[in-house]
């Protein structure tokens, strides 16, 4: 709001709007002094070591933090490809992608960036997936917060790796000169004994830190309010509820690397990670979700009435079905490929759909690109009559075929 008085204008600002502008130039601070990812030390690309360095943190606690957004629906895979694509690497001018705009040198080669940049549809589309939703932009709105408290918290700090300023760093001592005059000022004097160090007091034990117990008591909390809310909402499932207890045990060690504490709550991590990703893996049924099949019925009542899979193939052969009958049957799979053989003679009604990304063969009818679909009837070499197929097949990045040979 603007007051005009005689000679000055006054602007009142509100305290949201401070808060927002806080946020925002702590953020273009970290953009300024981002991490770089070193050459010596990485497991990958480098992201996570980067990051452990430019903010003197452990590179296990920035590592498992990764593979934990990583299982929580897939978010830690864009993020780290982000961060290979954005963060500059050791003795380079800019990052790979800055580079291959031309905006200075980068070690890294264009084809490699190029690579690393189409990666990164698919791991978007598995992301923004049917497993996406709410939580996915929970997930990233945690992750830009620790960025946040990362560069409000610890930005002064210089890198771990930083060299010291040779114009800064100390005059080396004279060779033969006694400790207490580094320089030789006094070289008439060196033949004096050193003086006998001050006892020092006894340093004082550090505090306990109770991140680690505080962290777990918010965790069984979390658990009992699940357990609780479930009964009136179905939303919390046991996959979300160790999702949310994941997210409780990041708070932690994040709060940890700052406090010095809590490092041991990544063994409790690793365990509910690997069962979270199961949970979401595996239906209740026993049927896993990460396969292929390969499917040849004999007859109309062989045929499933769904196909599914979240990575992996269908391969269904209808061939060998009678002249006769109808069928119908879908096919989903989120990542991979989908292909149906259909006999030359059957009457077949399809709908094929790439809902992230992908390419469409069905019967003639081609697509490819983002979020396409085709559909039609074919009636074969004979024209209608005989056995009547009815197809849904759809695919969120991958291939989708039917083919009839």
């Amino acid at each position: 709001m603007w007051f005009r008085g005689p000679s000055r204008k006054v602007v009142i600002v509100s305290g949201t709007e401070k808060a927002v502008q806080g946020v925002a130039d702590t953020l273009r601070e970290f953009w300024a002094h981002r991490p770089v990812r070193p050459r010596a030390g990485r497991k990958l690309g480098g992201v996570a070591t980067g990051i452990a360095l430019r903010f003197q943190i452990d590179p296990v606690i920035v590592r498992i933090a990764f593979v934990a957004l990583a299982l929580s629906g897939g978010v830690g895979l864009p993020l780290y490809l982000a961060g290979w694509l954005l963060l500059p690497e050791e003795g380079d001018q800019v990052s790979p992608l800055e580079s291959l705009l031309h905006k200075g040198h980068s070690s890294a080669s264009s084809s490699t960036t190029v690579f690393v940049g189409i990666l990164m549809f698919p791991a978007l589309a598995y992301m923004f997936g049917e497993n996406g939703g709410f939580q996915v932009f929970v997930t990233l709105a945690a992750a830009v917060a620790c960025i946040y408290l990362l560069q409000k918290n610890r930005g002064h700090l210089q890198p771990a790796a930083t060299l010291p300023d040779p114009a800064t760093a100390p005059t080396p001592p004279v060779p033969g000169a006694p400790a207490w005059d580094p320089l030789g000022a006094a070289p008439f004097a060196w033949d004096l004994p050193e003086p006998a160090p001050r006892p020092q007091p006894p340093a004082p034990r550090p505090r306990k830190s109770r991140i680690g117990a505080t962290t777990l008591g918010v965790a069984v909390l979390t658990v009992a309010a699940s357990a609780i809310l479930g009964a009136w909402v179905p939303w919390f499932t046991v996959a979300h509820t160790i999702g949310l207890v994941l997210a409780v045990l990041a708070a932690g060690l994040l709060i940890g690397s700052f406090t010095g504490g809590g490092r041991s709550l990544i063994w409790l991590m690793i365990p509910l990670s690997v069962a979270g990703f199961a949970l979401t893996a595996v239906d209740f049924d026993g049927e896993t979700r990460i396969s292929s099949f390969d499917d040849k019925p004999q007859s109309i009542t062989d045929v499933r009435d769904r196909y599914e899979t979240s990575v992996g193939s269908v391969h269904l052969d209808l061939r060998d079905l009678p002249d006769t009958g109808e069928v119908k049957t879908a096919i989903d799979v989120e990542l991979g490929e989908a292909v149906v053989r259909v006999p030359r003679d059957a009457d077949v009604t399809f709908r094929c759909e790439a809902s992230s990304i992908g390419e469409l063969d069905c019967l003639g009818k081609r697509a490819e690109g983002s979020s396409v679909a085709v559909d039609g009837r074919d009636l074969g070499d004979n024209g209608e009559g005989g056995l009547k197929i009815d197809l849904d097949v759809r695919s969120s990045v991958g291939e989708v075929r039917v083919l009839r040979d």
